[in-house]
């Protein structure tokens, strides 16, 4: 019954949750305890009403300790848990899209003057100008559809690349597109080796100011063990979709609680994840973030209302997690949607109407440099 209950283990904390000035979070902390008992909370006294607690602590470091001690005449009963603070957060959106290799494809074939001659990447690039939006795109090594690797790609638009690097960044996405869930049992050695390919492949034809770590898997499967690998290559943050997710076009999610697309998470991270959108895993020492919305599974209307409503929850009001996949943008594709492009500018466009900035996850705290500072 000696528990803290708004916050728990790998909590991310900010301006939301508490009062900030001065560079101090001044927290509040609550809980329920055993009726009548003293409750400390980091040595300050918490105010008791029935079975429940209350106290307001000051948080000043990224990761810091909140402890609750209890006595009664049975003893001492305490509860420590980590808390990671948000330091000066602000509204901020993340926007990758996975499974790109067509247009490398096409431009590899068609030799534009301009990567932006390209219909896929100036459509990115009005996005960009029309709204800042900054663009992770997570690559495929090998077409599974037509004949192309990433080693045929030609270099003469680094160049090109490295001046758009501040908005446009590439990363490794898997080895091809199939088979499905390629690192859900992968060998570490697998991942490594595909790690490497990817990362040496990018930096010959893009530039290395033009590489940026991913913040999702293909299919978001990796197995705890290989969070080290990931950690190695700057993975800090893992997206993914945890509870009952979203596999296809047609699907509308299962009847019961599932733990999928998620790396692996268990239910009551899962849970937590879905209400609260972020956590982090002191263990692994990753920062775990649920994906607010896939821009190819709705449409414009759906899209704005999904962000209106992330946007009015407090748990996600200072970071949408938006994303997409390239696929959908190419008439040649068996689930061309026609209308791929107006829904990732839907949501782009009302992310920025709410004023939310777009940062990348990879860099700093998911985008917020103010530790660095």
């Amino acid at each position: 019954m000696n528990q803290i209950t708004n916050i728990r283990n790998g909590s991310i904390v900010s301006c939301l949750n508490g009062k900030e000035e001065n560079g101090i979070l001044q927290l509040p902390v609550s809980g329920i305890a055993n009726p009548g008992a003293e409750v400390f909370i980091n040595d300050i006294r918490a105010k008791r009403n029935g079975i429940s607690f209350s106290a307001e602590i000051p948080v000043t470091e990224k990761f810091s300790t909140v402890k609750m001690q209890t006595f009664n005449e049975y003893g001492e009963f305490t509860q420590s848990l980590k808390v990671v603070w948000d330091k000066a957060s602000f509204p901020r959106y993340n926007f990758f899209i996975d499974d790109n290799i067509f247009f490398l494809t096409d431009i590899a074939k068609e030799r534009p003057k301009s990567l932006f001659d390209h219909f896929y990447l100036a459509f990115l690039k009005r996005m960009h100008d029309t709204y800042g939006t900054k663009f992770t795109l997570n690559l495929f090594y090998q077409n599974s559809h037509y004949p192309f690797e990433l080693k045929d790609f030609p270099d003469c638009y680094k160049g090109e690349f490295e001046a758009n690097s501040d908005w446009l960044r590439l990363s490794w996405h898997a080895y091809a597109e199939f088979p499905d869930r390629p690192y859900q049992n992968a060998s570490n050695e697998k991942l490594e080796s595909d790690i490497r390919l990817l990362t040496a492949e990018i930096c010959r034809f893009a530039g290395e100011k033009t590489f940026i770590p991913p913040v999702a898997g293909h299919w978001s499967m990796y197995r705890p063990e290989a969070f080290p690998v990931l950690r190695k290559h700057g993975v800090k943050a893992l997206c993914g979709q945890f509870i009952n997710p979203q596999t296809s076009l047609s699907e509308k999610g299962p009847a019961e609680y599932l733990c999928d697309i998620g790396y692996f998470r268990n239910l009551n991270d899962s849970l937590y994840l879905g209400e609260k959108q972020l956590l982090y895993d002191f263990s692994h020492e990753m920062m775990f973030v649920h994906s607010l919305l896939i821009c190819n599974y709705f449409k414009p209307e759906e899209i704005t209302a999904i962000i209106d409503g992330a946007a009015a929850n407090p748990d996600y009001n200072n970071l949408l997690s938006l994303e997409t996949h390239e696929q959908y943008s190419f008439p040649y594709y068996f689930n061309y949607l026609p209308d791929h492009f107006d829904r990732i500018e839907a949501a782009i466009r009302r992310a920025t109407e709410l004023g939310y900035k777009p940062v990348f996850y990879a860099e700093g705290l998911l985008g917020n440099t103010a530790w660095e500072c």
